[in-house]
């Protein structure tokens, strides 16, 4: 039976990839504003200091050759630039590998002061992009029968591999208590498959994002002290070509601590139920999330996520006689 589940796993990844009509879809993480860069450019530098992020996701681990997918990013405020700077980089392995697709990229952030307490971001993120597929990963029916047999592909393995230049936009905007956000990746098209229908490109993905923050208790203003109290709704969506996800949730917190529920799902059907608890102090913070399957798929195992986050202390801030604080982000 395992090796039936299995062999059917690597049959069902072939087919989905010899589509004529593929349309590419990002990897993507249920603790968004862990991994902030990730959701939108326009994110970097909004904590002024240098600040570090690591992100791992396993999605649906019971499945053989289940998703895993990483996640890094440095981003800081710089003055003499008027905004922040970043570098992003990922990797998702589908299939234990058969399927892997990377990303690299450096970003731009311009801050524009609307007033004392209204600040915009404007971003632009360019990237590499590089997907390979490793076919002799793959296993046929006819290896089934003779082992010896060689598989017979539908193209030249050694076009496995492709690589491709990509663009993103993002803008945020903040007030004391609501954030918001706007984000558009793969503004070039881009090619996803191994082969050669014009349709097999890396559409662009709109992610629309906002939230707020409702303070409880809040013992000095500009600074987070331990018991201060705070809820955080937020709304987000994100769509690319045939796929449209609505996210709505939010997170409690006690400082240090955090906890928070989010409901995943498109148009038609429930997809997950996301539970998500943290903890950070000064400059280091580490989150973890669960995400509850509600669909038909039965015993996938869930998925699992982890966050890491440092904030190297500095002295960089916006100009003095701006005397405006760090911008409030939120947290998971």
């Amino acid at each position: 039976m395992i090796l039936y589940r299995r062999n059917f796993c690597y049959l069902f990844i072939f087919f989905f990839f010899a589509c004529t009509n593929l349309l590419g879809q990002d990897a993507h993480f249920s603790q968004f504003y862990a991994n902030p860069l990730y959701l939108n450019p326009a994110f970097a530098g909004t904590v002024n200091c240098p600040r570090i992020s690591v992100n791992f996701r396993d999605q649906w681990p019971s499945i053989p050759r289940n998703f895993i997918t990483f996640s890094g990013s440095y981003d800081q405020y710089i003055n003499a630039l008027h905004g922040g700077i970043g570098a992003l980089a990922s990797a998702d392995i589908c299939g234990g590998g058969i399927l892997q697709t990377y990303n690299a990229g450096l970003i731009y952030n311009y801050r524009f002061y609307v007033s004392k307490d209204f600040v915009l971001q404007f971003a632009l993120q360019g990237s590499y992009l590089a997907t390979s597929f490793i076919w002799d990963r793959l296993r046929f029916a006819s290896a089934l029968i003779d082992p010896t047999a060689p598989p017979t592909l539908p193209t030249d393995p050694r076009n496995s591999i492709t690589s491709q230049f990509d663009a993103n936009f993002g803008m945020v905007g903040y007030t004391p208590y609501l954030y918001f956000g706007l984000a558009v990746h793969h503004l070039i098209p881009t090619k996803t498959s191994f082969f050669t229908h014009p349709s097999d490109k890396w559409i662009p993905k709109w992610t629309a994002h906002v939230g707020g923050k409702i303070t409880i208790t809040e013992k000095m203003r500009h600074e987070v002290s331990f018991g201060d109290i705070s809820l955080h709704p937020n709304l987000v969506f994100i769509s690319q070509g045939p796929f449209h996800y609505l996210h709505e949730g939010f997170y409690f917190k006690f400082y240090p601590f955090t906890i928070g529920t989010w409901i995943r799902h498109n148009f038609k059907n429930m997809e997950a139920c996301i539970v998500t608890c943290g903890i950070e102090y000064k400059i280091f913070k580490i989150g973890y999330s669960y995400d509850f399957n509600l669909t038909k798929l039965e015993r996938t195992g869930g998925t699992h996520e982890i966050s890491l986050q440092f904030i190297i202390p500095c002295s960089s801030n916006p100009p003095k006689k701006k005397r405006y604080p760090p911008i409030e982000c939120p947290k998971f």
